[in-house]
């Protein structure tokens, strides 16, 4: 996919304005469900889809991505309470009526959509950090962002460790997080490809570096169809398509410097 395309920017998730639920039109259902994960496609209901809207204008960045304020949304205390929370991004201008998940300006995206509807079910960040990552990245640029916002977050957006090149953050993030990844693999009810890839991370992991490493896009390799269990492993699991695919030309020279906003809230951008 060339960049600088807009494929590419929709893809990257990094259009330069938000968008809300309805720009996405009939697909957004389907969109949500593809980046949910299998255990939280329920989540793309009418219902909970209809409690989602993009506040404050669709061109400004803010801290937040993206919120979901919970249960509460019947009473008259917690409305007022998510307009006193939101007046900034408000100004001067009315809480949506039923709306509870917000896409916030620049940030409302279909990646931060289905991070906020998640938060349905999963209350932990981390663990819904690594499902957008290991479900989310339904592309290499996605990929990418997943990864850079993972690392932003595990090293509290720390500025002097922001710029290291892209497959450093790779490592961090996939070391640090095998755990979490682990369980992901555990979970995501691919039965009996666990006893020809092998059930341990690193095993999994390595495996699909050097499918990546060797040449495989999707479900082939050098033109040729890689076997039906590999590619349901990959197909359940998106991420593994595109780890170790990151690495940056090395006639690419990298801007340094550069400000990063460091935060330790649990509900920063995504």
């Amino acid at each position: 996919m060339p960049q600088n395309t807009r494929r590419y920017f929709e893809e990257s998730e990094n259009l330069l304005e938000g968008r809300s639920p309805e720009s996405y039109g009939s697909e957004f259902a389907a969109l949500m469900r593809s980046k949910l994960g299998p255990k939280y496609r329920h989540l793309a209901s009418p219902e909970k889809l209809g409690l989602m809207g993009l506040i404050g204008d669709p061109k400004v960045a803010w801290n937040y991505a993206g919120m979901n304020y919970g249960r509460g949304l019947e009473t008259p205390e917690h409305t007022k309470a998510m307009a006193k929370d939101l007046a900034p991004v408000l100004d001067g201008g009315e809480m949506p009526k039923g709306k509870r998940i917000f896409g916030i300006g620049s940030g409302a995206n279909a990646a931060t959509y289905a991070h906020e509807l998640r938060h349905e079910d999963v209350k932990n960040e981390m663990k819904n950090r690594v499902v957008d990552l290991v479900h989310g990245s339904t592309s290499l640029p996605a990929y990418k962002k997943n990864i850079q916002q993972i690392y932003n977050y595990i090293t509290n957006f720390d500025y002097k460790l922001a710029n290291i090149p892209i497959e450093e953050k790779e490592k961090k993030v996939l070391s640090e997080l095998g755990g979490y990844i682990n369980l992901e693999k555990r979970q995501s009810e691919i039965g009996a490809i666990n006893r020809i890839i092998g059930d341990g991370f690193d095993g999994f992991i390595k495996k699909n570096l050097d499918l990546n490493k060797s040449g495989a896009v999707g479900g082939t390799m050098k033109g040729k169809t890689l076997p039906e269990s590999i590619i349901e492993y990959r197909a359940r699991m998106p991420f593994l398509n595109f780890i170790g695919r990151l690495e940056e030309p090395k006639t690419t020279k990298k801007a340094s410097g550069g400000s990063v906003e460091n935060t330790t809230h649990d509900r920063k951008i995504i």
